[in-house]
């Protein structure tokens, strides 16, 4: 008792200063958790609210300006839908000259003006695409013609007609891709004279609107652009396909990845250290035998072709070619002999350290049991996310397809052209005149707002309540989109933040004040109440900063990207170097901004402030965090990487009919890889859902312990919070 009372009177005894600091460096933790807080970084709060009102504008506009049907629907030559409104029972497209294509005539890309196909020729949608090949001149040529829209039936005067351009000259025979007519048969005319009889069984000649022979060449060069670009989009259908098909089986394979997640991390609450070895010896062995496997077969397809490893190579849709070929086998072999190689030096380099972080990874699991609510928090700001990303996508696709029709000048290149106009040209349909020495015709190019437009005479009367911010888009188009893709960094990364820093308040109120953490789904909903109602704007100032530099880095690609083929090796290196740097400070503050709301979950402080304390700690402890910390992390991937992989080996056993007991019951699919690799990105990420409360729970532990170790070097006096697994990690003896 005596001795008590003179440690009271000698503490009493120094001075005030160095007794606040302290009382405040003992005690700061564990109050800090308990007192009533105060709201951080309220201006980065106020800043982040007024931005996504101003997104939420800049979405009413593209709602109201944007229309996805462009995306869908083919575009007439006036700038309506085929398919759709007064079209309606006109869902295709025809092209009257093919030979007017883009890659026929080879227009200048500053014409372009970045459209991936443009073809300057009356385009007009028809109810069936044409089956019979004719000319004007042909006596079937009437039965058989397509005109604009406002040529009746009863017009007889064909050669009239097409002189004024409201026929087309020559007739294909024609079948529908995507909505547009494509001629039929291109590859059996190589280049011949297209011939088609007439109505008395007679070939004649096809000519073009210049009067020459048509060949198939010269048809083919106008068409084949399209019909590559029109071959992604069908193979991407079928990519739809077998996703309508499958996407039940997707869902079974997901929730049973969920399911061995979630048995994984509740025996790690007892057994951490078996299931750790258990994963590092899996993934060793799936790599040696995917290493096997694919040198044998690499062996046994070379002995078939002969001894050669590549004789014919070119890319293909079907992803069953590349089985055979002995190529893609060596490949595969030589990487996963790599990854096997780099692991086994990493596991040899990092084997001490495996111990302390086996012991940690032990003391996360006693944190996650405490609080087994935790484990679904994850999905629910993944959930969030992914509603950000397609309300976003929504947005971006309204926004692309906002606009006004606009029309460009295409001339008849074979003919002069006395006027001044200029081949690309903003061109007024309603006033156009094609005489006065012009040739050609002013058609639809595309949907948007471009400078030259008057918006007066495009808008009429409709969205008038947008015309100011229609005429800052009109002189400044890339904004939106730019802002569109910043606001979409900026609200990702909040996401992120907002679940470590509810994640952290969890961990670190178990770390300090374990003797009230009270019943476990209440500490969870404490700290989720903390971060909502205190922390926000601390939140958004991280997020902020990991979204400006993202925004850097796009716009440094976009650049890039433009001037390449303009740039020499140097520039490309300084590109190639600005990117490395940009990435790497990405990585490091999202590094900095973990730990700095693990400060903030701790003592409720501002960004700043947390992260220059957090960043003192990663000074004062470099090899402690880099090696103990990513060894853990190394081992966490491990569990992932060996779920994802043990639900992706049995998904292809599946899909290839390599198990005779589910062979029934194995869908019809284009591309059995499609599902494949849905499931094992799938998988991967509720594996990720699951594993991310571990790798918090070791960074929150960890810091806390760096932090109880500071305050005990500066106060001796200081109880030690840590437990007796850390206690032997970090070698700290036990208190007197």
């Amino acid at each position: 008792m005596s001795s008590h009372r003179h440690r009271k009177v000698s503490s009493m005894t120094t001075s005030p200063s160095s007794d606040k600091k302290a009382e405040y460096v003992t005690s700061a933790p564990k109050e800090s958790l308990r007192r009533k807080r105060s709201c951080t970084d309220i201006p980065c709060c106020v800043l982040f609210l007024i931005f996504i009102a101003c997104f939420v504008i800049l979405s009413i506009f593209a709602f109201i300006e944007g229309d996805p049907k462009q995306l869908l629907h083919p575009t007439d030559s006036d700038g309506e839908l085929c398919g759709s409104g007064q079209h309606a029972d006109r869902p295709y497209l025809y092209f009257f000259d093919w030979t007017k294509c883009i890659k026929a005539f080879g227009i200048s890309s500053d014409v372009l003006k970045g459209r991936p196909f443009v073809c300057p020729t009356k385009q007009v949608c028809v109810k069936n695409c044409p089956t019979k090949t004719s000319h004007f001149k042909f006596d079937n040529y009437h039965a058989n013609r397509v005109c604009t829209y406002d040529v009746r039936d009863d017009d007889s005067n064909d050669e009239e007609l097409v002189k004024s351009g409201e026929c087309a000259t020559y007739i294909i025979a024609s079948k529908p891709l995507f909505g547009r007519c494509i001629p039929e048969h291109l590859q059996n005319l190589a280049s011949s004279l297209i011939e088609a009889p007439d109505i008395d069984g007679t070939n004649k000649t096809i000519y073009d609107t210049s009067g020459l022979p048509l060949n198939g060449s010269k048809l083919d060069q106008g068409v084949k652009y399209l019909v590559d670009i029109l071959n992604l989009k069908e193979i991407a259908s079928f990519l739809v396909e077998d996703f309508t098909t499958s996407w039940q089986y997707i869902l079974i394979a997901l929730g049973f990845a969920a399911i061995i997640s979630f048995i994984w991390i509740v025996l790690m609450r007892w057994f951490a250290k078996p299931l750790v070895w258990l994963a590092i010896i899996l993934f060793i062995v799936l790599l040696a035998i995917v290493s096997g496997l694919s040198f044998f077969e690499f062996i046994q397809l070379r002995a078939k072709n002969d001894n050669q490893i590549l004789s014919e190579f070119k890319f293909v849709a079907d992803a069953n070619c590349y089985r055979s070929l002995p190529i893609t086998w060596l490949v595969i072999a030589i990487i996963s002999t790599l990854f096997l190689i780099i692991s086994v030096l990493i596991l040899l380099a990092l084997f001490k350290r495996l111990r302390i972080a086996l012991a940690v990874l032990q003391e996360a699991s006693t944190a996650v049991g405490y609080n087994f609510f935790s484990l679904f928090w994850p999905f629910i700001p993944f959930l969030l996310q992914i509603g950000i990303f397609a309300y976003w996508a929504v947005v971006a696709v309204y926004l692309a397809t906002a606009g006004k029709p606009i029309y460009r000048v295409s001339f008849n290149e074979t003919l002069d052209n006395s006027s001044n106009t200029h081949v690309g040209e903003i061109c007024d349909r309603s006033t156009w005149n094609s005489s006065g020495g012009m040739n050609g015709d002013c058609v639809f190019w595309e949907y948007g707002y471009d400078p030259q437009i008057d918006l007066d005479s495009v808008l009429n009367g409709t969205g008038r309540h947008f015309k100011s911010f229609i005429s800052f888009v009109n002189q400044n188009q890339w904004l939106p989109q730019l802002y569109s893709a910043f606001m979409l960094f900026w609200l990702t990364a909040f996401i992120v933040g907002f679940g470590e820093l509810v994640l952290a308040g969890v961990y670190a109120r178990y770390y300090w004040d374990r003797e009230r953490f009270g019943v476990p789904c209440s500490s969870l909903f404490s700290s989720l109440i903390r971060a909502l109602v205190f922390h926000m704007g601390t939140i958004a100032f991280g997020s902020l900063i990991i979204a400006i530099v993202k925004v850097i880095r796009t716009i440094l690609e976009y650049f890039e990207k433009k001037v390449k083929d303009k740039t020499g090796k140097v520039a490309k290196c300084l590109f190639c170097c600005c990117r490395c740097c940009l990435l790497c400070l990405e990585k490091f503050l999202k590094f900095l901004n973990r730990n700095a709301y693990i400060i903030t979950a701790i003592y409720g402080s501002g960004f700043l402030t947390s992260a220059r304390r957090a960043f003192g700690i990663i000074i004062s402890n470099p090899l402690r965090l880099l090696v103990i910390d990513k060894t853990c992390d190394f081992l966490i991937f491990l569990g992932k990487l060996c779920i994802t992989a043990g639900i992706g080996i049995l998904a292809f056993f599946f899909f290839t009919h390599r198990i005779a007991q589910a062979a029934n019951y194995v869908p019809e699919l284009h591309y059995y890889f499609i599902p494949l690799l849905l499931i094992i990105l799938g998988t991967y990420i509720v594996a990720s859902c699951f594993f991310s409360v571990y790798s918090m729970a070791v960074d929150t532990l960890f810091i806390c312990a760096l932090e109880d170790m500071k305050m005990k070097d500066d106060n001796p006096n200081h109880h030690v919070m840590m437990s007796k697994g850390l206690r032997r990690v970090f070698r700290v003896k036990k208190d007197k």
